[in-house]
């Protein structure tokens, strides 16, 4: 309802732009040219008058007393400079305003007329006037007028539609985002549902495996006692090879079935973990990060002192923001550089912040093995690890990582050079209901 009122209003707003443009394309249209018309008319007559006066000079000079009586040289030179059109009236006269030479046109009102004096050593001895009929700049400003008119209403018409259009589209574009939106969350929640089901089904094989593994072991036990006691003896190769499998590869199978069980829980527990990141609710609290990242360096103290490392903290901002998540996040970096440190020389590690006007980005940066240029992707994804498999781990330290910053609306990304280090480079956007800088 909010929607439809905002969107009547800005029709309504729009509306009232568009009459007004209109109104002012089809009054300023004739109004300009008219008035570019008439200065052009204007200047036209001063230049026109005054170099008819100046010739007319050039005869009152030589003939001072009788220049008023060589009319026919007079009315040449008003009609040696064809006036611009028929509409015009020439005429020529004496200091007492008599006539004494004239072009004769037809001019209908309303009239515009200029002079200029006629000199002779100086003195005024008369002038000239040169009048023009305006009708023909009122009848083209009336042709002006209806073009104005015409694209008046044209832009009226088109700034009526074009709003109109536009709020249409953006109801589509909303429609279209908030369908999205929507298979979006019920995406998400099929992947929950879905990572429930996964874990439900994998783990009833896994109990009976690791069930009646455990049922076999003891089974094993017992049959070994049983042996011990039983006076019958396997004689030869045959008795040699019954102990060997009960006594060697029996055990041995069931344990490697039992290192798999678990390792395969292991990753059902690290899928649903993973799972429920993006669902826990945020609780925006400030956060003093460098307090943060001290506590958990000191958790790191004996792997650090291992490897004789050097620790660099910069100066750290005061967020307002989930503390959880934060902690999750620098500690997972923290501890994935401290485990890559390499071991033929000393460790030296770096935390430090940039904070721009609308995000913070945190940096972590190690002197260890590095990542190979090809294999940098990888890190990032659930069960990928990169370079020598040498550091116990699962694959997905970086994978949550990924996804808790993405909660905050962040970004992740890393830089390294192979067997000189990495630095991985986190941001968080400030200025929202999930994270700002403490003022």
């Amino acid at each position: 309802m909010s929607d439809d009122s905002n969107n009547t209003n800005l029709i309504r707003i729009t509306t009232g732009i568009a009459a007004t443009v209109a109104a002012a394309v089809a009054l300023i249209m004739p109004l300009g040219y008219f008035a570019v018309s008439y200065q052009y008319m204007v200047g036209s007559l001063e230049t026109e008058s005054e170099v008819s006066a100046y010739n007319i000079s050039k005869v009152i000079s030589a003939n001072p007393e009788l220049w008023r009586y060589e009319e026919v040289r007079l009315e040449e030179l008003l009609a040696r400079r064809k006036p611009g059109s028929q509409n015009e009236v020439r005429r020529i006269l004496d200091e007492r305003g008599n006539l004494v030479a004239e072009r004769v046109g037809t001019l209908t009102p309303p009239i515009i007329k200029r002079s200029y004096p006629l000199k002779d050593a100086g003195a005024d001895v008369g002038r000239i006037e040169i009048s023009r009929s305006l009708n023909p700049i009122l009848i083209r400003s009336i042709f002006v007028s209806f073009l104005g008119i015409a694209l008046g209403t044209t832009v009226f018409i088109t700034l009526r539609i074009l709003p109109r259009r536009a709020i249409n589209e953006l109801k589509h574009a909303e429609e279209k985002l908030h369908r999205y939106a929507r298979e979006l969350t019920e995406s998400n929640e099929d992947l929950k549902n879905f990572a429930y089901i996964v874990s439900h089904d994998l783990r009833a094989p896994l109990v009976n495996i690791k069930g009646f593994a455990g049922e076999l072991s003891a089974g094993l036990a017992e049959l070994q006692v049983l042996k011990k006691k039983c006076v019958c003896r396997y004689e030869g190769n045959d008795g040699e090879r019954a102990d060997e499998i009960l006594g060697t590869d029996v055990p041995e199978a069931l344990d490697f079935i039992n290192s798999s069980v678990k390792r395969m829980d292991a990753l059902i527990n690290s899928i649903l973990k993973l799972s429920r990141l993006g669902h826990r609710e945020l609780k925006p609290e400030p956060v003093a990060t460098q307090e943060m990242v001290t506590t958990i360096l000191k958790t790191l103290t004996h792997q650090l002192e291992q490897h004789g490392t050097e620790v660099v903290v910069g100066a750290l901002p005061e967020l307002v923001a989930d503390r959880t998540t934060l902690e999750q996040i620098m500690g997972n970096l923290l501890d994935n550089a401290v485990k890559y440190l390499g071991p033929d020389r000393s460790g030296r590690l770096e935390i430090f912040a940039e904070s721009g006007a609308d995000e913070v980005v945190f940096h972590v940066r190690d002197n260890g093995c590095g990542i190979a240029r090809e294999d940098i992707h990888k890190v990032f994804e659930i069960f990928r690890r990169a370079g020598k498999q040498d550091v116990q781990g699962d694959g997905m330290g970086l994978a949550y990582v990924k996804t808790l910053i993405r909660r905050l609306g962040g970004r992740i990304w890393c830089e390294s050079e192979l067997g000189s280090g990495t630095t991985f480079s986190f941001s968080i956007p400030l200025g929202n209901a999930r994270a700002h800088i403490v003022p």
